[in-house]
């Protein structure tokens, strides 16, 4: 008997947590005024939407044809946070670590190509101020 309600209250908990996930949406544009690297990709500097399609950031270049899909974790909601961009950067290596859209934070995982930086240099963190995408 508590094993069945265990069980139930760990499927309510799950579905919960997923719906929230998938419910996540919004977009902000920025622009960059330099190059970064999303995994293994390379962008250059520019303006660019960033939005979330359920679990994966999809981040586009206006006027290019640059984009990179990410998956990402929701690390800290508040709902006075502003739109943003935070890079780690490392000498002139930029990686694009966290987006904040519609006051929740968006957590990259750290790539491998990030984490040998990360062993060799310090890390510096660059934020870029961002507004809300219009629908």
């Amino acid at each position: 008997m508590k094993s069945s309600r265990f069980m139930i209250s760990v499927a309510a908990t799950l579905f919960v947590l997923l719906a929230s996930a998938v419910a996540q949406t919004g977009a902000i544009h920025a622009n960059v005024p330099f190059d970064f690297t999303i995994a293994k990709q390379t962008l250059p500097a520019g303006e660019y939407t960033v939005s979330v399609q359920g679990t994966v950031l999809h981040v586009v270049r206006l006027n290019g044809t640059d984009s990179a899909y990410v998956e990402y974790n929701l690390s800290a909601h508040s709902k006075d946070a502003s739109p943003r961009l935070v890079f780690h950067r490392y000498g002139n290596r930029s990686f694009l670590s966290q987006a904040w859209i519609t006051g929740a934070g968006h957590e990259l995982i750290a790539s491998p190509r990030e984490i040998e930086y990360a062993r060799t240099d310090r890390q510096e963190q660059v934020v870029v101020l961002a507004s809300a995408k219009a629908k």
